[in-house]
């Protein structure tokens, strides 16, 4: 794991713990393509489908919750 993606994991966690729950923002694993989330959270799509059933969403700028 690179030094920023772990600083940005940081990140969110730290916001989460703040606000309760996740917030969309700019920097937002939610910002990549389903397959690349899956990816990046060490899954295939296929183990993906089977357990938890529906790809995650992509979101786009005019979602974000917050601006960093």
């Amino acid at each position: 794991m690179s030094d920023q993606l772990r600083q940005a994991m940081i990140a969110a966690l730290d916001r989460r713990a703040q606000n309760g729950r996740h917030l969309h923002h700019k920097d937002c694993i939610h910002n990549l393509a389903p397959e690349e989330q899956v990816a990046l959270r060490g899954r295939t799509v296929e183990w993906w489908m089977t357990v938890v059933g529906s790809m995650p969403e992509q979101i786009t700028p005019d979602q974000w919750e917050e601006s960093l």
